[in-house]
């Protein structure tokens, strides 16, 4: 049989592709301390890349006149456009928008302390528009991507052994001090999106390859260990729902119930070495401990995982037929029912997360809940509606929430300068139509990821990236750390790819 030739364009919107999964992740000048603003400069310099190249690509295709098969527009690119002319409406509109931020610079250009002003969101237009203009082999990119995961592993296992590789953290201080940064990105929030987006895409691969694909099961587990270790919530709530999802993909699909139990068998064995390993930071041992208050309650999700591996054997012999949608759906639905229930009804102890989400079921909602997550929710809503059609202008959420409690009297602990949740952020920032146009252009991307995943297998890996990212969005904000990644994977998950 004769193999069809990659057309050339190919290769370069993979290699764009990994600038933002592979080399983007590991940037940095060396130095916790100016991590986001050297994320910044990164992501001028790789857009500034990104768009030449794209633009070279397109005027190449369009000279040889192969344009019209190569590069495909569509309602996608229409929702994605009127949200970003919004956005940038509001930074003329918004009741905010000729603010100074704390360096002397116009706001809503700059971003008021976190560079998420105008221009850096006209770069995130631009990385989606070129992303989403042509053919990206997902192949070559998870193999990137693994690479560079790994590699982020490692520096943060380093990190964990009281090392400071790179030299990111200041003298006399390491992740024993100050664990909330680690790695390349810095913020564990920010190192849960970047998990979120490639840690899905890594395994859903696995599961899809067909043949091969096994290569990026290492990595893709090493990032579930990473996830499991940070205990940061947004990322153990994605992996709950990674974990939902595939199963309910091997029901659905027999095609990959074998590897699917390997999947979930390595993913369960590593939650019970997260229950045998003692961080200093998050356990109050002296130093990393193994084992750590052994029990042996904790090897039982070792002994799931293994069964789930020898089943993984039987399955690949004798793997069943496919499950219908309709009963599919019936049995997420009944699973995720009660779980609500579980929470709803059974005593738990006070003063965890889910004793929290209870007491929400039960209509007792409290401003210090999630961290304070539910009155910063509460009185972004609030504010939001004093500015309802334009915002108060990119990034300017620091200043327009500070007033408003000044003015209202409230307070909170913590001192935001984001509501915490994307689409509060953007609803508050740029306003309601704003909005309305990122959900309808998330929700069309969605759409045709999961009519695309049934037909064509490497479609999974980038339509989990984005689905497990915007959940996770619920819960922290956008910053230039990682937000760029979500744009470049939102951009594939909209555009061509090649399965190959």
């Amino acid at each position: 049989m004769e193999r069809t030739r990659t057309h050339w364009s190919q290769w370069v919107m993979t290699a764009l592709g990994t600038v933002w999964l592979a080399v983007f992740p590991l940037w940095q000048d060396g130095s916790f301390s100016r991590i986001t603003r050297a994320k910044w400069v990164g992501m001028l310099i790789l857009t500034g890349v990104t768009l030449v190249v794209t633009a070279a690509m397109v005027i190449t295709l369009w000279c040889r006149r192969e344009a019209r098969g190569r590069i495909r527009l569509g309602w996608v690119h229409v929702a994605a456009l009127a949200y970003f002319v919004l956005v940038a409406l509001s930074a003329w509109l918004g009741t905010w928008a000729m603010s100074y931020n704390n360096r002397g610079e116009l706001t809503v250009w700059m971003g008021a302390i976190r560079y998420e002003g105008l221009l850096t969101q006209l770069c995130y237009g631009a990385i989606f528009l070129c992303m989403s203009l042509s053919t990206v082999n997902i192949r070559r990119l998870l193999d990137a991507s693994a690479v560079t995961l790994m590699v982020f592993c490692a520096v943060t296992a380093m990190q964990y052994a009281d090392m400071n590789p790179l030299g990111l953290f200041p003298m006399g201080r390491s992740v024993r001090t100050n664990y909330e940064f680690q790695g390349t990105i810095g913020n564990i929030d920010m190192i849960s999106g970047y998990l979120c987006i490639v840690v899905p895409a890594l395994l859903g691969g696995v599961i899809k390859a067909g043949r091969g694909g096994w290569q990026w099961l290492l990595p893709g587990l090493t990032g579930v260990m990473l996830m499991l270790c940070m205990e940061v919530q947004s990322g153990l709530i994605v992996l709950g729902l990674l974990v939902l999802l595939l199963t309910l993909l091997a029901l659905r699909d027999h095609t990959c119930r074998s590897r699917t139990a390997v999947v979930l068998g390595g993913m369960l064995m590593l939650v019970s070495l997260r229950l045998l390993l003692g961080l200093p930071w998050l356990d109050g041992t002296e130093n990393v401990t193994f084992p750590f208050a052994f029990a042996t309650w904790k090897l039982m999700p070792l002994a799931l995982g293994a069964l789930l591996m020898a089943a993984a054997v039987l399955l690949h012999r004798r793997p069943g037929k496919d499950v219908r949608t309709l009963h599919v759906r019936l049995i997420a639905l009944m699973l995720v029912l009660a779980v609500v229930l579980a929470v709803y009804a059974l005593p738990l102890p006070e003063g965890n997360g889910l004793w929290e989400l209870q007491e929400l079921l039960h209509g007792r909602p409290q401003d210090s809940y999630g961290s304070e997550r539910i009155g910063i929710w509460r009185m972004t809503l609030e504010l939001s509606r004093e500015n309802l059609l334009f915002g108060t202008g990119p990034d300017t959420f620091y200043y327009a929430m500070h007033d408003y409690m000044n003015r209202t009297g409230q307070s909170l602990v913590q001192n935001f300068d984001n509501p915490h949740n994307m689409l509060l952020a953007i609803l508050s920032n740029n306003g309601i139509f704003a909005l309305l146009a990122f959900a309808v252009l998330c929700v069309l991307v969605l759409v045709k990821g999961v009519k695309r995943a049934g037909r064509e297998p490497m479609a999974l890996p980038v339509l989990l990236a984005v689905g497990c990212y915007l959940v996770q969005g619920m819960f922290t904000f956008s910053i230039c750390l990682v937000t760029p990644m979500f744009f470049a994977v939102l951009g594939m998950c909209a555009g061509p790819f090649s399965s190959k």
